[in-house]
């Protein structure tokens, strides 16, 4: 199932791309950052919450028959097909909408219109909800593998461990994303938030993280190789963009602080209760 609703997204776009062809003009390309940088900055934290998420499935990877074959071949190919669609769909938007891409909620729906016709507005809204369900459901089943990891190597209460191996359901990891997912989803529907301000407080969580990553490739991998300066590179362009969150990052950096307390405490409590025990004996 989540394969089929991958499927019609990457088809979706590609047929978005397709369709806008005939009606790009150079004209919407001129003048080049009319906003300066500080609007590529602004704009940087929408195309990162864009961008990332495809490599949520990594934590399945305990579900791959070979995660050390599988595992790079699929982050390879998917960042080579995510970065084709977007790159396009981005030249689409610009090139066919020019100014009206900056007035419109659902770009995406303008271009299939302007192309198909008027027809293609309920049939990309349909669509878009059935395939908004498969991006939500990668992330919840990639977030729940993740929890139940991080309680198994002690960065998480241990209880949420339980269901963690390959073919059980993390059922208590589910059940605190269920508890975190329920008033997140009550203040976006009663609109008690600004949705471009939650987007954007996701997208600065989403590359603390990966800067996080970068970092940490930094130290393992071979110095003064390929790879490790293209771990260089990202790390700057992605410290560049959390830059441009400014009060936002505060809420990585006291997500960070909680877990290092955790750490700490769980740390401290095993050796608490051997020192009871030895006194007690």
């Amino acid at each position: 199932m989540q394969l089929l609703l991958v499927g019609l997204l990457a088809a979706l776009l590609l047929a978005a791309v397709l369709a806008a062809l005939p009606h790009l003009r150079a004209a919407h390309f001129t003048p080049f950052m009319p906003g300066g940088w500080s609007s590529v900055g602004s704009a940087a934290g929408v195309l990162f919450f864009a961008f990332v998420g495809w490599e949520a499935a990594s934590h399945l990877s305990a579900e791959f028959a070979d995660p050390r074959r599988d595992l790079p071949r699929v982050t390879a190919l998917t960042l080579a097909v995510i970065t084709v669609l977007y790159l396009g769909l981005s030249l689409a938007t610009v090139g066919a909408l020019g100014p009206a891409a900056a007035t419109t909620d659902t770009p995406l729906t303008d271009l299939l219109a302007r192309s198909v016709g008027g027809a293609a507005r309920p049939v990309a809204a349909v669509a878009a909800l059935f395939l908004t369900f498969g991006a939500v459901n990668a992330y919840l089943a990639g977030a729940a593998r993740l929890g139940a990891a991080l309680a198994r190597d002690g960065a998480a209460p241990r209880r949420l461990a339980r269901g963690g191996r390959p073919g059980e359901v993390p059922r208590r990891s589910l059940a605190v994303l269920a508890c975190g997912c329920v008033p997140v989803g009550a203040v976006a529907a009663t609109g008690a938030a600004d949705l471009d301000r939650l987007m954007r407080a996701t997208s600065t969580c989403l590359a603390a993280v990966t800067l996080a990553g970068v970092l940490a490739a930094l130290v393992l991998l071979p110095r003064r190789t390929p790879l490790w300066w293209a771990a260089v590179g990202s790390a700057a362009v992605i410290a560049t963009v959390l830059a441009f969150s400014g009060p936002l990052l505060l809420i990585p950096l006291g997500l960070a602080a909680a877990a290092y307390c955790f750490q700490i405490f769980a740390r401290r409590r095993p050796a608490r209760g051997r020192g009871l025990q030895e006194d007690h004996a």
